[in-house]
């Protein structure tokens, strides 16, 4: 019989030698909660991000690595070099772009470069599928996995001939989009067409600058120095619910996986902020397929829609890389990075010091953030970073690029108008809360999260007392 506690001491014993490297272009929360995952299990974790990261804002990061946003290849290859890493981690598609270039940039050259990515992504083979959702799909299909037809289309004349095979409505999606971006549901011939003409635009001055100066994101600049034209695909509608599962994977075998379905959601096709943990045999099925078709390595996750006729699982798309589930601290063949860090050690996989045992999950702070008086944030486990508090701190206000003065007064002028969405109410609740003195009723509620000791969100909209940090 093997004890854990040995387990997990053995386990960082041996991973205080090596080193996880983090990459993130975008100002998302999960990539700091994987950052501690890893931490916790006795890794060095160094990052490579932005200014104002939330990755910056926990003790579980050793060395931040400014991401340069006119060379990010030459600001990669710094902060591999310099933390010698035995896995690299992207955390959105725009890292995993990133790396796929570095990797055909080095790859005549002698240097561990190249094969540090092959090791930590996979095989070179797959890296332009996942670039490309059609070609995906199409090798979906091909491994037998049910997923609705996917088609490329750049003029007015394809277009038409895609609607003829998919049908109406239809889902455009471009290519190098993520997090609902970029994707756009059509009713029409007449309204796919508009939606072909403004997705494949290259990207103008005033477009990139409206996104530097407003939205704050310096990574917009490099479409428009490139001037790169975005693919966009026409892909047919599955009437259903959103699914998704992660992946921990070494070179075409799963490690660990979660299936979940989402129960909650910043928008229609946006990310997803409470998901239920299931045993979903299929698409389990399918992302092993995939995963073993692609020789994949390291973390990725895969998009479903579960249909509303009989619940049958239809792949969507691919994230060649980490997801906002990929951390959580699930028992036995469900935890991803206690697995992926089993593998890297050769030890067995350690047990998780709080494991989570809720089927419900609600994501810290995006459930908050859209509806802080939600039931859902104490009907199972919230996901708050109770060890962290300088990272509660942080993901309490609006994503850095929503803080601007501009991103705020565009923001109250959209809801003035009555253009109201779900990511706009959120951004502008958390950037009013921020604003407010701690003496008010959600100032104090702000400040009543990094508490010490006993902790509640009760002012905040979540009403569980949490005995300790481990909620």
């Amino acid at each position: 019989m093997i004890d854990r506690h040995d387990t997990f001491e053995a386990h960082r014993a041996m991973s205080e030698r090596a080193t996880i490297l983090i990459v993130s272009s975008c100002w998302w929360a999960f990539p700091a909660r994987l950052a501690m995952a890893f931490a916790e299990l006795g890794y060095r974790v160094d990052a490579i991000c932005p200014a104002h990261h939330p990755l910056l804002k926990t003790g579980s990061v050793h060395a931040v690595h400014r991401y340069g946003i006119l060379r990010p290849l030459r600001a990669l290859t710094g902060a591999i070099a310099s933390s010698n890493p035995v896995l690299i981690v992207p955390c959105d598609d725009r890292a995993v772009m990133h790396l796929h270039w570095l990797h055909t940039a080095l790859r005549s050259s002698a240097g561990p470069i190249p094969h540090l990515i092959e090791r930590s992504l996979g095989s070179k083979d797959s890296f332009g599928i996942a670039d490309r959702r059609s070609d995906l799909i199409r090798i979906a299909r091909d491994e037998g996995i049910r997923c609705p037809q996917m088609l490329p289309v750049a003029k007015p004349e394809q277009l038409r001939s895609a609607l003829e095979q998919v049908g109406l409505p239809a889902v455009m999606k471009v290519d190098g989009s993520w997090g609902g971006l970029g994707v756009s549901v059509v009713h029409s011939s007449a309204e796919a067409e508009r939606v072909l003409a403004a997705s494949s635009r290259r990207t103008d001055a005033l477009q990139a600058l409206k996104r530097w100066i407003v939205d704050r994101d310096p990574f917009s600049l490099l479409p428009f120095v490139t001037r790169a034209r975005p693919v966009v695909n026409v892909q047919a509608f599955v009437a259903g619910r959103p699914a998704n599962s992660a992946v921990a994977c070494w070179n075409g075998e799963v490690l660990a996986a979660i299936t979940a379905e989402v129960v909650q959601a910043r928008d229609e096709r946006g990310a997803s902020t409470v998901v239920r943990i299931v045993d979903n045999r299929e698409m389990a099925e399918a992302s092993a397929r995939l995963v073993r078709r692609l020789g994949l390595s390291g973390f990725c996750g895969f998009d479903f829609v579960l249909d509303d006729r009989a619940g049958a699982a239809h792949l969507v798309e691919m994230n060649a890389r980490s997801t906002p589930i990929s951390h959580l601290a699930l028992g036995g063949d469900r935890n991803l990075v206690a697995s992926m860090a089993a593998r890297l050690g050769g030890q067995p996989v350690p047990a998780p010091a709080r494991a989570i045992h809720d089927d419900l999950v609600a994501f810290f702070p995006q459930a908050w953030l859209l509806e802080p008086g939600s039931e859902l944030l104490h009907l199972g486990h919230h996901d708050v970073p109770w060890a962290e508090a300088g990272l509660i701190r942080e993901l309490i206000q609006a994503p850095w690029p929503e803080r601007g003065r501009l991103a705020r007064f565009l923001a109250r002028l959209r809801l003035r108008a009555g253009r109201r969405s779900a990511s706009a109410d959120a951004a502008f609740h958390a950037a009013s809360l921020a604003a407010r003195p701690a003496g008010g009723r959600d100032g104090m509620a702000a400040h009543s999260v990094v508490g010490t000791g006993a902790c509640t969100l009760e002012r905040a909209g979540c009403r569980k007392h949490y005995a300790n940090r481990g909620g």
